[in-house]
């Protein structure tokens, strides 16, 4: 196809959803003189994290995505002084129910105390589909309406679809971190809202003359 006889234009849509479960990044971090205590340390931390956030939601799909161990050291009298070691391991937590969310954090905070961090927090859809759907739908003719006018405006009209590329941005929004002593203090409320799951799609279609059938395929 001469591309002087096509029109690549691009449609964007949107449909909301609403989330029904959620995710968070929760780490356990520990300073000590030896390497070997800071790691047990850190250890035994995470292994208490595991059995606190388990017990309140059996649910959770829990998996290990780091862990570290280095030296801290300070530049002291013209020389690299050691200071000790840090150590830390990263656990992600996923298909947490929204119900148990604040729990959740609830029980990490008090298990974990001064040595957790939550890195981040996440609502996420577990079954997006009908949602994209209806987002590529309206996408698509998003694209056509578009590629439509610029056709009329050129004297000429479209044809049938060429090729059709999908991308699609990543909808999963962290939200701010808040603090640790709150969060213990209290029950945490955390609100789900909604999500707008957006599709976006690069369409090249075959430009006609008026009377001009589509080619055949």
């Amino acid at each position: 196809m001469n591309h002087n006889n096509s029109i690549t234009v691009q449609g964007s849509a949107s449909a909301s959803a609403v989330p029904d479960t959620m995710s968070l990044s929760l780490a356990v971090e520990n300073h000590h003189a030896q390497a070997a205590e800071a790691f047990e340390q850190v250890s035994a931390g995470a292994q208490s994290l595991i059995t606190a956030v388990l017990s309140v939601a059996p649910e959770t799909n829990l998996s290990t995505s780091g862990v570290t161990l280095s030296a801290r050291t300070a530049w002291r009298d013209e020389m690299n002084v050691l200071l000790g070691y840090d150590a830390s391991t990263t656990l992600e937590a996923t298909s947490v129910p929204l119900d148990a969310i604040s729990a959740v954090l609830a029980a990490a905070v008090e298990t974990g105390g001064d040595a957790l961090r939550i890195h981040s927090l996440r609502s996420e859809v577990s079954d997006p589909i009908s949602a994209l759907r209806a987002a590529r739908e309206l996408a698509f003719n998003d694209a056509h309406t578009k590629a439509a006018e610029l056709a009329q405006l050129a004297g000429r009209h479209l044809g049938q679809a060429l090729q059709i590329r999908e991308t699609g941005p990543d909808s999963a929004v962290p939200l701010q971190r808040a603090g640790l002593r709150a969060m213990a203090a209290k029950s945490m409320p955390v609100l789900a809202g909604s999500q707008e799951l957006a599709v976006n799609l690069e369409i090249q279609w075959e430009l006609l003359d008026h009377g001009q059938a589509p080619a055949e395929d």
